[in-house]
């Protein structure tokens, strides 16, 4: 027992012990209170977050002293004497919306957080003030210093990062549009002023891969203020196909005419002309400009407090007009459901089957794409299924490694996939190994102007190989585009440039249009009707097509 007692004693003094050193963190939130950004009334909140609690939550809460604009807050932090501590002050303006210091401490090189190193006994740090930046309030206004550089580092970004910018614009034009609209930079301007100058320069690159992302921190002040209905390209009009507040103000089908007394033709082209595209590809900027409409009319024209509207309800010759309240952003993002990306069902009945896949973008899972399409084409082999609907409408692209995968599967012979050695891809210019089960049946390859990257590779191996049949509307996606881009923000104004960095990943074909995208040899569009009754006109077609139906 004895010898129990005194290891059990050196066990306790041989473990390290970790202990709690108690910190006050103070700041003085005089400036914000008084110009109106942290109002204490509204339930405006202080947080520190930091190295101690993983720079998240919200349990270091600090709370206002009396008769002062002082907050403070005294927490026990599980760290040793002699340990150093970042941090930084968080402030939630209205619930789930916080915003950061930004830089608050610029002498030090880990991230310029503020930092101190703990003591043995309590700690009571220095008064501190909130570093706030320009996205702390709307609207988001930079000075024309901060503007200048920022337009002269985007314009540095694309001449010296992207491999192909005067592919579709010439040098000299290009370089005409960063001048001039570097000399609109006179004054002072909102933010997104400045976001459409810019993009009226990267949109006539002629690569979708190359286009501006807003930061997260410009949505955490804008107006939640945007157009509510969903809207779908069709026929040559535009037309409603429901809202994004749930509300049935508008028939599903109608035909929209004008917004706030724009006629809609006239908005559809300005956002498509806006709209970053290969080739200028007009399939892909005009659903882009369409399915997005939300977002790109509140960059394009502002965020509205109403929307008038006029319309043609189906069946109906007389205009109709209403006043629609805005809806928010967080509304647009919930309705953007994602379908289900990998599926195959047989058509009951029948010798086909419709094989769905929403995107080829399984880099890290590969593994795990390669086995579902074994599966789908062992169960093809055993059961015979001599029709093969395969749907990639909405397909934005993705690996190479998964799309050549599928590709071997239905071209008749083993061919090279591109047309030249491209890094990691290398292996993809020699011919592609075929599997033990290759498709010999028929093909029907359902395509819209969704389509984008590598599904534009892959439809323009099948196309030119004459590999099946397409259905739908021209692709969004040539043969060949740019690619492995990369979003360095802009210093000031934090905007991302995406630009690519590869010079070209090619389908290996010939004698195909650049500018164009696949083109269906059995053109099908929705129509009016087709909204209205909720149909899939363009899936009708093909399963006719592959003797489905009647």
């Amino acid at each position: 027992m004895k010898n129990i007692l005194l290891l059990s004693t050196l066990f306790i003094f041989l473990t390290p012990t970790f202990g709690q050193v108690s910190v006050t963190f103070r700041i003085d939130l005089d400036t914000l209170i008084t110009a109106g950004l942290f109002s204490p009334v509204d339930s405006n909140k202080v947080f520190v977050r930091g190295s101690f609690n993983n720079w998240r939550g919200t349990a270091h809460e600090l709370k206002k002293l009396p008769e002062q604009h002082i907050y403070q807050g005294t927490f026990d932090l599980n760290k040793e004497a002699g340990d150093t501590i970042s941090y930084k002050f968080v402030i939630e303006k209205k619930q789930g919306h916080f915003f950061w210091e930004r830089n608050p401490d610029p002498t030090n090189p880990d991230r310029e957080n503020r930092q101190f190193t703990l003591e043995k006994d309590k700690m009571v740090l220095p008064i501190a003030h909130f570093r706030y930046d320009d996205y702390f309030s709307y609207p988001v206004v930079f000075s024309k210093q901060k503007l200048q550089e920022d337009f002269q580092q985007f314009r540095q970004i694309l001449e010296t990062t992207h491999p192909a910018l005067y592919d579709y614009t010439t040098k000299e034009v290009l370089d005409s549009l960063f001048d001039q609209s570097h000399a609109r930079i006179d004054t002072a301007l909102d933010f997104r002023t400045f976001l459409m100058l810019m993009t009226e320069v990267i949109s006539q690159v002629g690569c979708g891969h190359s286009s501006l992302w807003v930061p997260n921190a410009y949505w955490s002040v804008a107006p939640e203020r945007l157009f509510p209905l969903k809207l779908q390209a069709a026929e040559g009009q535009t037309y409603v196909t429901g809202s994004y507040d749930n509300k049935e103000e508008i028939p599903v089908g109608s035909e929209l005419l004008t917004v706030n007394q724009m006629p809609i033709s006239n908005i559809i082209s300005k956002l498509a002309a806006l709209t970053s595209a290969d080739g200028f590809n007009h399939s892909y900027r005009l659903t882009k400009a369409t399915q997005n409409f939300a977002i790109k009319y509140a960059h394009a024209y502002g965020f509205q407090d109403t929307f008038q509207i006029e319309y043609l309800v189906p069946g109906k010759r007389q205009k109709q007009v209403a006043f629609l309240q805005p809806v928010s952003k967080e509304a647009v993002d919930k309705s953007k459901t994602k379908h289900t990306e990998l599926s195959f069902k047989e058509i009951e009945g029948t010798n086909a089957g419709v094989l769905t896949i929403n995107t080829f973008g399984y880099y890290s899972r590969v593994g795990m794409f390669r086995s579902f399409v074994d599966s789908v084409f062992q169960v093809i082999e055993k059961n015979a299924i001599g029709n093969l609907i395969l749907d990639l409408r909405g397909n934005g692209g993705g690996d190479p490694f998964c799309s050549s995968y599928l590709w071997a599967y239905l071209e008749p012979e083993p061919l090279p996939y591109f047309e030249d050695h491209y890094g990691k891809y290398d292996t993809l210019a020699n011919s592609v190994s075929q599997p033990a089960y290759p498709y010999r049946g028929r093909l029907f390859t359902l395509i819209d102007g969704n389509g984008f990257s590598t599904t534009g590779h892959f439809c323009g191996l099948l196309k030119y190989h004459r590999v099946g049949k397409f259905v739908g509307t021209e692709m969004g996606a040539t043969y060949t585009c740019t690619g492995n881009a990369t979003y360095p923000p802009l210093k000031n104004t934090r905007i991302m440039v995406g630009t690519a960095r590869v010079r070209r990943y090619t389908a290996a074909v010939k004698n195909m249009d650049p500018k164009r995208g696949i083109v269906p040899d059995y053109p099908v569009e929705a129509t009016q009707q087709d909204i209205i009754d909720g149909r899939d006109a363009v899936m009708e077609y093909a399963l006719k097509l592959a003797g489905a139906t009647d």
